[in-house]
């Protein structure tokens, strides 16, 4: 990697070997817990004896999991979970980055585990069938009829998506249930493939539009990012925003160097970094606003 990009973008590092890089893991499971103020105190205590950094979301209806940290620490959490009940189901998805994406280790109780504000899902009990990705890509492949659904929100779809794909137009997965409703941009007489960045989402969306008229539905096994790992970039286009400090990976699970803008949440890109529409914490080429033009001064009367 040149030399000037290093000292123009310090964070970003050139990938060299795996003993090198941070490992970092990710992974949901919907299952009833119980006694969540314990269990919170047992994985804080645990998760700070590995010195690694991220975020765990637990609630009544499971558990949701971002970390990061050197191999040897993720593959003792790994572990962890793994010969603790009831997590011996709970699968991680990883990519190793160039340094710590999370600046803090969070462990925290929540109403949900991914917010959707919908009563009467399960899903647990009621998940959507699952379609994997070397079937999602024999699919897109052979071009057959299907509606591809995004529902991920409109800033993350502005770092990428698959070609063919359609969303709702939502910037908050709260407005996922209303804006479905109201959308024409699924067609009903066709199968629905819903997929999101790891598949927490898609294992509320599916299931809420399978309760609400939508009779075919799917999602992607594992989201895009087991999609990156099975497939790489075939059918995508553009990057993945994920919600750490890469901001973005490539379809190699590589961080892009793009950075978040503070004042939009959208990811900038290296080539926008040098705009001069970005303001570190102000603007970036999409928010930016120019100042009004000013008046041109009366001529004089003299």
């Amino acid at each position: 990697m040149p030399v000037f990009f290093r000292q123009l973008f310090p964070r970003y590092k050139a990938m060299t070997t795996v003993a090198d890089q941070y490992l970092n893991i990710s992974g949901y499971q919907f299952i009833t817990l119980e006694h969540l103020p314990l269990l919170q105190a047992d994985l804080s205590v645990f998760l700070q004896q590995q010195q690694v950094k991220g975020t765990v979301l637990i609630a009544e209806e499971g558990i949701n999991v971002a970390l990061c940290g050197s191999p040897n620490a993720i593959e003792n959490c790994q572990n962890w979970f793994q010969q603790t009940p009831p997590f011996a189901d709970l699968h991680f998805k990883s990519s190793y980055s160039s340094f710590l994406p999370f600046s803090k280790l969070k462990v925290k109780i929540r109403h949900e585990i991914i917010s959707f504000g919908q009563a009467g899902l399960d899903p647990e009990h009621d998940a959507a069938p699952r379609l994997s990705a070397l079937e999602l890509k024999s699919w897109l492949d052979q071009g057959r009829r299907f509606t591809l659904l995004d529902t991920r929100n409109n800033y993350e779809i502005e770092s990428g998506t698959f070609k063919q794909a359609s969303n709702v137009d939502i910037d908050n997965f709260r407005e996922f249930a209303e804006a479905a409703e109201k959308s024409d941009s699924i067609d009903k007489a066709a199968p629905i493939v819903t997929f999101c960045t790891g598949g927490v989402r898609c294992e509320k969306a599916a299931p809420w539009l399978l309760q609400n008229g939508f009779e075919n539905v799917l999602q992607l096994d594992g989201g895009i990012l087991a999609y990156f790992a099975a497939c790489g970039g075939a059918h995508w286009e553009g990057n993945c925003f994920v919600f750490d400090d890469r901001v973005e990976i490539d379809s190699n699970a590589f961080e892009t160097g793009a950075v978040l803008c503070k004042a939009c949440h959208r990811a900038v890109s290296i080539e926008h970094q040098q705009s001069g529409e970005f303001v570190d914490g102000e603007s970036c080429p999409a928010c930016f606003v120019k100042p009004a033009a000013q008046p041109s001064p009366e001529p004089s009367a003299d």
